[in-house]
């Protein structure tokens, strides 16, 4: 049964990208942008219903927002094509690809509040201010964040690369009892971390990073409820649409993370029935490095 959900996963990853290819995420953008616009109305009209007591309107409130946030997602969004990416490119377990998922979109919509409210309150800031800044300046900074770990893993893939050609002469010119250095191994003493140490620190650095960029940027819809709901005076409600809204986002930023996962899988199980399993792995993550690079710069519209 895995089997079978892994395949279909690498069939629905590579049936993807050709029709990325081929224009299809154009039509998807444009889906997606007139879906938030309608979004941006019925919660305006939601949250005027709110503040005139309308039973009700504070639970509609917050199926649109997560409704929205779901809409949001299916767009063109940085935040998918990185995890995507890194989640088809390194060796990184279901769970924790879906936990990143869930942990960035919560982050994104922590960073809408914490603009907002320190713009308004520290800074007096502007409805037109704090649109400019997330929209702009955090959009620009998640970016070059993303192109530079995208350029990160492609320079990552290229060190495993080089080791495992390095590697493979030498091991063969070792006779297998001198490969073991018994005194080492006896004398007491650390000499490094463990590799599961190594995968360990790796991980934590690699999710505070992935984390860290795509929260960076928050949601344009969140800033539109945060700042509506200051005026109106209803504090937590908006906060608590806005974590809503992130939750609409996780649920579509969690998937893609998933099927990334499972098509790797997949294609590292059809390259270990050829042999060849040991060196798709720094193949694969030096093109989801260099595919995170160039979608980066192409949205920073540096080329």
């Amino acid at each position: 049964m895995r089997r079978a959900v892994i395949s279909a996963a690498l069939l629905l990853g590579v049936v993807g990208l050709v029709w990325w290819a081929l224009g299809g995420l154009d039509r998807v953008a444009q889906f997606a942008q007139e879906a938030q616009r309608s979004f941006q109305t019925h919660l305006a009209q939601g949250l005027r219903s709110l503040r005139a007591g309308e039973p009700g309107a504070l639970l509609a409130l917050w199926v649109l927002s997560f409704a929205y946030g779901f809409a949001h997602a299916v767009g063109p969004g940085h935040g998918k094509f990185l995890l995507g990416a890194y989640g088809a490119g390194t060796q990184v377990p279901l769970r924790r690809m879906a936990g990143l998922g869930l942990l960035s979109s919560l982050a994104q919509g922590l960073t809408a509040v914490l603009l907002v409210y320190a713009g308004v309150l520290i800074f007096n800031a502007s409805r037109e201010t704090l649109q400019l800044a997330g929209d702009v300046w955090l959009e620009r900074a998640s970016l070059m964040a993303i192109a530079l770990i995208g350029l990160w893993l492609v320079m990552r893939a290229t060190r495993k690369g080089l080791r495992q050609v390095h590697a493979l002469p030498a091991t063969m010119a070792v006779p297998p009892h001198a490969q073991v250095d018994h005194h080492c191994e006896s004398c007491g003493h650390r000499h490094g971390p463990s590799m599961e140490e190594a995968a360990a620190i790796t991980g934590w650095r690699d999710t505070a990073m992935l984390i860290g960029a795509i929260a960076i940027r928050p949601c344009t819809g969140a800033l539109f409820v945060l700042i509506l709901t200051w005026r109106m005076g209803l504090v937590w409600e908006g906060i608590a649409a806005v974590m809503i809204m992130a939750l609409g986002t996780a649920s579509v930023t969690v998937a893609v993370a998933a099927t990334a996962v499972l098509a790797r899988e997949g294609a590292i199980d059809w390259a270990g029935r050829l042999g060849q399993a040991r060196y798709l792995g720094p193949v694969i993550e030096g093109l989801a490095g260099l595919f995170i690079l160039l979608v980066a710069l192409n949205m920073l519209k540096i080329f």
